[in-house]
């Protein structure tokens, strides 16, 4: 059992990064699209526990120990392409999340932007150094703490809230579309941390982890979509809405707050990092440490772009994209 939660805790501190945990994801990709229906909400949390169960399993079946050897036998011909793609993603998902930890210590704490942005890019640094070990511990500590802070606060918020109905209406645009790509994005690099970790189990441990992984994540977002419908109208512009609702219950909400949000960007950031590290074969620690620094030294001049800026248009993007991919896997999955 301590091997299946230990690969949910890894695949749900993946998917709940910064944009999650802030509340902007769920608000583009649910509330936008249906603020009345939760077929997009169940759709994806389904989504998420299929595509990780098959991607563990095709993993056994191919036998890969790593991701860069699962992308060439799950698709030989189109594998150049299908790296450049994924390691561009990965590089992108964890500038953002350093701009993400710069716009969150700049709202909470008035610190400089450049400030919450080297501090991650240390941390992150910190735990590349301990190659996948550091991975693993670090989402059993901080993956629960993200669970119960984000239930906390919406529960509260939800029951002193009074529903807003928006001027705008029930908005749809197609929510089942949306839903998707939201899946599709956030599981472009799953394989990153998913392939080497379940190399060695048993079939029963990825079908219970990935079980418990949709269970929790799908009751998360419906949890956060239900929520920020009470506030639609009150945090329809915010970049972290959830940290505008904590703020609303008080500064010290708000910094306990922030800190559950500086552990999801961590998750994440180490998450897409360990991916682009992954790629390469280091045979002296040394070589990892050096190839670490450089790129958090690289990802921080581009974390300088707005967060939901990066959120609305650079993530929608990919996740159009990585339908592609991830209908490769699914296909190589069934034909095998």
């Amino acid at each position: 059992m301590k091997q299946t939660l230990s690969i949910s805790s890894v695949y749900i501190g993946l998917v709940i990064g910064a944009g999650f945990a802030s509340g902007r994801e769920i608000f583009e990709y649910f509330n936008i699209p249906s603020r009345y229906d939760i077929t997009g909400v169940v759709l994806a949390s389904i989504c998420f526990g299929l595509l990780s169960y098959i991607i563990m399993s095709l993993a056994k079946k191919l036998g890969t120990n790593t991701f860069d050897q699962f992308i060439g036998e799950a698709s030989p011909k189109a594998a150049p392409l299908i790296k450049v793609f994924i390691y561009s993603f990965m590089f992108c998902g964890f500038f953002v999340m350093l701009s993400a930890s710069g716009t969150l210590f700049q709202n909470t704490l008035s610190l400089p932007f450049g400030f919450g942005v080297s501090l991650l890019s240390l941390f992150c640094f910190s735990v590349f150094a301990f190659d996948l070990k550091g991975i693993v511990a670090i989402n059993n500590i901080l993956v629960p703490l993200m669970l119960v802070g984000m239930t906390l606060l919406c529960v509260f918020s939800f029951l002193i809230g009074i529903p807003a109905f928006s001027s705008l209406g029930d908005i749809k645009n197609n929510f089942l579309i949306s839903s998707l790509c939201y899946v599709s994005y956030n599981t472009i690099t799953a394989g990153a941390v998913l392939v080497p970790l379940s190399s060695k189990q048993s079939s029963k441990t990825i079908i219970r982890a990935s079980l418990i992984s949709a269970a929790v994540i799908g009751i998360l977002i419906f949890i956060v979509w239900l929520t920020l419908n009470v506030y639609y109208d009150t945090i329809f512009a915010a970049e972290m809405p959830l940290l505008n609702l904590a703020a609303f219950h008080g500064e010290t909400c708000k910094i306990l707050y922030a800190s559950v949000l500086f552990m999801a960007l961590c998750t994440t950031a180490i998450s897409h990092g360990f991916g682009i590290l992954s790629k390469f074969r280091f045979k002296k620690s040394s070589d990892r440490i050096i190839a670490a620094a450089l790129l958090c030294l690289v990802a921080m001049p581009f974390a300088k772009f707005g967060f939901s800026a990066l959120i609305e248009k650079l993530y929608s993007a990919f996740g159009f994209l990585g339908l592609f991919w991830t209908a490769i896997v699914i296909y190589r999955y069934m034909k095998m």
